[in-house]
Formats: C-alpha cells, sequence, structure tokens
C-alpha cells in the first residue's frame, strides 16, 4: 500500500463514530511498536528513535537520509516509498505506506503514516510521522 494526498487542513473523515472506543496503548502494545519520527526538509536528515533505529538496522547515533532509511525495505517497495517522500517534500501532504523490513533473520512487516508541512520560501519544511512495527517476524 502506497498512497499519499495533498493537505489542505479541511478534509477529515468526519465526527468519530457514536460508541467508538479508542485502544488503550497495552493493547495496542500487544501486537505493535509505534515510534514517531522527524525530517527536515532543508537539510535531508531524519530524526529516529532508538526502536526505529534498530529496526531499519542503523547505528544508534548520527544523521541519516532516506536513502539510509529504505535500503533494508522490500526491493519492490522501495522505489514507491522514494516517491512518496520526493512528492510530499513539494508540497503539503498527507501519505502512508507499508513495506517489509529485510533481516537475515526473516522479514519484518511495518507502515508508516505521515505528514509535510511548514513549508518555506527556502526549500524547508518538515515531515513528521509513525512508524508501527509489527511483533513478529515472517520467516
Amino acid at each position: 500500500m502506497f498512497k499519499i494526498t495533498k493537505a489542505d487542513g479541511t478534509t477529515s473523515f468526519g465526527a468519530t463514530p457514536q460508541g467508538f472506543v479508542a485502544p488503550d496503548q497495552e493493547l495496542v502494545s500487544h501486537f505493535c511498536r509505534t515510534e514517531s519520527w522527524t525530517a527536515n526538509l532543508a537539510t535531508g536528515a531524519f530524526r529516529l528513535g532508538p526502536a526505529a533505529r534498530h529496526y531499519h538496522g542503523l547505528a544508534d547515533t548520527g544523521d541519516l537520509g532516506l536513502l539510509n532509511l529504505v535500503r533494508c525495505y522490500d526491493s519492490g517497495s522501495r522505489q514507491h516509498v522514494l516517491g512518496l517522500f520526493e512528492m510530499a517534500a513539494m508540497q503539503a501532504s498527507s501519505f502512508c505506506f507499508s513495506t517489509t523490513i529485510i533481516h537475515d533473520g526473516g522479514h519484518l512487516p511495518m507502515m508508516c503514516i505521515g505528514e509535510s508541512s511548514n513549508f518555506n520560501g527556502n526549500g524547508g519544511g518538515s515531515i513528521n510521522g509513525l512508524f508501527m512495527f509489527a511483533h513478529f517476524v515472517v520467516a
């Protein structure tokens, strides 16, 4: 799944359905690990937390760019993800994608949702998002 849409700040799914109860964090953490991330469009640098760095096979510290991030993704997904980020870097957008992270021990399913904003005339802006890593590995 690879989706992107122009963010206009007025589109939404409407009111929360009557009777909807959001799952608690304990239930969510039973199925997946979530972690937020940011990217600075002026520098191209991504800021990931320790879980995202670990699952992506990255060093614990140091700057990283988009190519560092996607190199562990399934080869069929990489170009789609790069395209999403390229479009999100050009205009305010909301996006999501799902893929698998390839490791020697198997494939880790993951999903990402995010949005780009704060554009200025100097090529600046930011992308903020959330990774969701499944609590199982497909052998």
